[in-house]
């Protein structure tokens, strides 16, 4: 019992901190920072993907003075400015995908006691629109996407293990990717890059090669085990592979 409790925390651990790797690394991941004005904080945090129409850009502000302004530049607009309203220590402005189209570039203007602070300094940020998924839906691709990944771990460091059930490990991981892969990803992407009653997308948009080399992988090693009757090293070096698969796609 305390074996297995060690080896499912284990692969928790792993998975988490792959997951947080993969999002800090990540093309999305947001342009934050802390700058002060007389010892006053000022923290923004620039995002660079909503799922919907409308992205609320935030400041917040202990310093009294401070306004500015977001640029925008896009195949729709050039140079769109939207100036930051004030609300108890709050600046934002609302940016809408009606007005500056679903990829946009952006930056932030700030002006306080006579100096001008462009966030960032050099360059812009790039932000893209997403369509609205679901409740749901984006319930359920977190709930499979993550059992699925932690299972491919667990099965692999079932290895370990005294008596070991990498057979039972390796069916019940089969079954969790075929149902992300083939029935709740393709529903997730399209509500994702808005194809619902709109077009008929390509079928690799829908079904990701990534997702689709971890989920024949691993059939062919589930199978592999069940005719060979062997499954030493080859669960745990498929695990590793299936794993880095995910981090570098």
């Amino acid at each position: 019992m305390k074996e297995s409790i060690i080896l499912w925390l284990s692969s928790i651990i792993i998975i988490f901190l792959l997951s947080y790797f993969k999002s800090v690394f990540g093309e999305y991941y947001p342009i934050t920072g802390t700058f002060s004005i007389d010892g006053e904080k000022i923290s923004y945090k620039l995002d660079k993907v909503e799922y919907g129409d409308v992205y609320k850009l935030l400041v917040r502000t202990d310093f009294k003075n401070l306004n500015g302004q977001v640029i925008i530049n896009s195949e729709e607009v050039k140079n769109y400015t939207i100036k930051l309203n004030e609300d108890d220590r709050i600046l934002f402005a609302e940016i809408r995908k009606k007005d500056v189209g679903n990829n946009f570039n952006y930056s932030l203007i700030l002006n306080g006691k006579d100096r001008v602070y462009r966030i960032p300094k050099e360059g812009e940020a790039k932000f893209i629109f997403f369509g609205k998924i679901p409740k749901m839906l984006n319930w359920l691709y977190v709930l499979f996407l993550y059992s699925g990944l932690i299972l491919i771990i667990r099965s692999g460091l079932e290895q370990f293990k005294t008596n070991r059930r990498t057979k039972n490990f390796l069916v019940i991981t089969s079954i969790v990717l075929l149902t992300f892969t083939m029935m709740i990803n393709p529903l997730y992407l399209s509500y994702k890059f808005e194809y619902i009653n709109k077009s008929i997308p390509p079928i690799q948009n829908l079904f990701p090669i990534n997702f689709l080399v971890i989920t024949f992988l691993w059939i062919g090693v589930t199978i592999y085990v069940f005719t060979k009757r062997k499954d030493k090293p080859i669960v745990l070096v498929t695990s590793i592979i299936c794993l880095l698969i995910y981090l570098f796609t």
